[in-house]
């Protein structure tokens, strides 16, 4: 079976975990793909089903 998927040409945003909350509040989006503005790593942070957040980072 396929799954649509779309690829973005721009980076993913540099910044921190409150800018990626912020971002995610006013956008009003169900996650926010961020590129972390200290690592330059990619992390995920999403709405909890609980109205929470959770936060998906890279070990190590």
């Amino acid at each position: 079976m396929a799954v649509p998927l779309t690829v973005s040409d721009l980076p993913a945003p540099r910044m921190n975990v409150a800018g990626a909350k912020q971002r995610l509040d006013l956008a009003g989006l169900p996650f926010v793909f961020l590129a972390d503005d200290t690592t330059g790593r990619g992390n995920v942070l999403y709405h909890r089903y609980d109205g929470r957040y959770g936060l998906i980072s890279p070990s190590g």
